[in-house]
């Protein structure tokens, strides 16, 4: 049979029609190629990181040519970055799954920060920023928490500060022990009460401060403002995102005050440690 114009023709074929993926397929395999990569992206990033160490302390030492000091400050930024990017879309994904756990332990807060600060001293100098800290260790007590996890969480509050805050600036983490889990105006974590023995930390800054009509939307997935989007600073919009949710895990709770032109102070809480087991550990998972 000859069709006619405006007629259509059907092949019998043993083969079903082909069906169109549906959106939440495209989904899941966006969010698996995503994860496949930043797992790739490991191995190469190590090896960067190592030997761009490696040069940095022959080279850091050695010359004293100010070009040759900001080509391996640039490199060692790029790095920083880089691997920043990977461990959050590996965390992002981790949660997407339910497999992100936390591992809960005593442990001495102050040290997680102090090792902290200390790899994002040299940023600071490098931006002119002044860095500093204050906290009575003996007035400190311990807290359950994953240092690994606290680590990313001090890391990228104090950083954020760092790149935020102009030339003569200046950054300043305290820790102490409060008796108030957050303002009325911060929601608390499910079973958790706003009195009680907590581990108050603070980060404060005077950088550019968070316009009022996007301060709802910080710890939101994604959320970048304006200002970071133009400034030259990278970024995913993800790391407050992961603070909230591992802080949440922590059984504490995150919230910050913040002044567009005069700088934010970001705090978060984490329940005093109580008795437990010598050597026991706890895990939570989201």
């Amino acid at each position: 049979m000859t069709p006619t114009p405006g007629s259509t023709t059907t092949r019998a074929t043993d083969e079903p029609p082909p069906t169109a993926a549906p959106p939440e397929a495209d989904s899941v395999s966006s969010e698996k190629f995503v994860t496949l990569t930043a797992h790739e992206m490991q191995v190469p990033i190590s090896v960067l990181s190592w030997n761009m160490g490696r040069l940095n302390r022959v080279l850091g030492t050695v010359s004293e040519r100010p070009d040759v000091r900001r080509i391996l400050d640039r490199l060692l930024e790029a790095n920083v970055r880089l691997t920043t990017l990977v461990e959050d879309l590996l965390n992002l994904a981790k949660l997407h799954e339910g497999a992100f756990r936390v591992y809960l332990r005593p442990i001495q807060l102050t040290e997680v920060a102090r090792r902290c600060l200390k790899t994002l001293e040299r940023e600071a100098e490098r931006r002119g920023v002044v860095l500093t800290w204050s906290w009575d260790q003996a007035q400190i007590p311990l807290t359950r928490g994953d240092p690994n996890r606290l680590s990313e969480v001090i890391t990228n509050l104090v950083s954020n500060g760092v790149k935020y805050t102009p030339r003569g600036g200046r950054v300043a983490i305290s820790i102490r022990s409060s008796s108030e889990l957050a303002p009325p105006t911060v929601p608390i974590p499910a079973g958790k009460t706003r009195t009680g023995k907590y581990l108050l930390v603070s980060v404060e800054d005077t950088g550019m401060g968070i316009p009022n009509d996007e301060q709802p939307k910080v710890f939101q997935q994604f959320f970048r403002g304006r200002k970071a989007f133009a400034s030259a600073e990278g970024g995913t919009g993800l790391g407050l995102y992961l603070v909230r949710r591992m802080v949440e895990q922590h059984g504490g709770a995150v919230w910050f005050v913040s002044r567009e032109g005069y700088g934010s102070t970001f705090f978060f809480t984490l329940p005093v440690a109580e008795p437990y087991p010598e050597g026991a550990e706890a895990t939570k998972s989201a």
